[in-house]
């Protein structure tokens, strides 16, 4: 057992101002497990929040919340995971996930498999784009749009393309990010920054899309998104925005379209979104052995955040490895 040995943890003071801390590992009570990290993922809301910008949590704090790892205790309630089982995990109230341990819930853990590797199995994305595609609610044969095709774009490509669309295009300002989408599943891409990208969604799309899916993270995607959807049409809110977005809601109107805010918040059970998605993941719908470029050790965490947030061109994903 490791009870009573010492375990890092990082804490986010403020703006550019990350630490490490210890603190004795603790015992795992009632419905509790301890998993020792083996990764967990930078999410780009941690980026936000290391940069100053306002996000949902507010600092000083623990953070991290993207992990994978394995079990190395469990209190007395908790059945079906054990010691030495790999899983991802949704991370217990006051924890944080950049560290050597953490305390997650029996029933908000989904056991990998063996051979895979940790990077590849932090789940909490994954059920953030199951959510996603379940607020968005695409039918079979719809036409459908992702606006971003970042790391969780991708994701949603890759969710998406399973589902029996008429179309599923990838829409995005970089040829080399469409390109992997399009591997992944998309049937056509669309770069937005073309002189001609008008005329190319008239002729992919004429009357527009049935769904489009905002996951740029960025206010001018929200417009394209808008640009893109066809009367009556769906725009899925998948982003999460680190400043206030201007929108002109006479669009909206004009067009009659139905919004909807396709974010976790809207989930009706998150444990249950990432033990579907940690299924999926087994069975291939989700891939994310080219999109995890770039790990650090937990003490290069301050270099990571610095690098990451500049958004270098050969950066997607990158996560932090005890």
């Amino acid at each position: 057992m490791v009870f009573g040995v010492r375990g890092r943890y990082a804490v986010l003071f403020g703006r550019g101002d990350v630490r490490l801390l210890e603190e004795e590992v603790p015992e795992p009570k009632g419905n509790e497990v301890l998993v020792r990290v083996g990764a967990c993922g930078i999410c780009t809301g941690d980026l936000y929040a290391y940069l100053g910008y306002r996000v949902w949590f507010s600092t000083p704090t623990r953070f991290g919340h993207e992990p994978a790892g394995e079990v190395i205790a469990v209190g007395p309630n908790v059945s079906g995971v054990k010691p030495g089982d790999r899983v991802a995990a949704l991370v217990a109230s006051g924890y944080g996930c950049y560290a050597d341990y953490f305390i997650a819930k029996g029933d908000a853990v989904a056991k990998l498999p063996d051979d895979l590797p940790f990077e590849y199995g932090i789940g909490e994305p994954l059920g953030a784009v199951v959510n996603g595609v379940r607020q968005a609610a695409p039918r079979a044969g719809d036409s459908v749009a992702v606006v971003g095709a970042g790391f969780m774009g991708t994701l949603l490509i890759q969710a998406l393309s399973r589902m029996n669309l008429s179309s599923l295009v990838a829409v995005d300002v970089r040829d080399d990010r469409l390109r992997l989408a399009k591997e992944y599943g998309a049937t056509a891409t669309l770069n937005s920054s073309n002189p001609n990208f008008d005329s190319e969604v008239k002729e992919l799309a004429p009357v527009g899309f049935d769904v489009v899916i905002e996951a740029s993270g960025n206010p001018e995607g929200l417009l394209t998104a808008v640009k893109l959807v066809r009367r009556k049409g769906r725009v899925a809110i998948f982003s999460y925005y680190p400043h206030p977005v201007t929108v002109d809601v006479r669009d909206w109107d004009a067009k009659g379209i139905e919004v909807v805010m396709a974010v976790p918040a809207r989930s009706d059970s998150y444990s249950n979104d990432l033990k579907v998605a940690v299924e999926l993941l087994k069975r291939g719908v989700f891939d994310l052995r080219r999109l995890i470029t770039h790990r650090w050790r937990l003490d290069q965490i301050k270099e990571a955040f610095e690098y990451a947030s500049k958004k270098p061109r050969d950066y997607i994903k990158g996560v932090i490895m005890p």
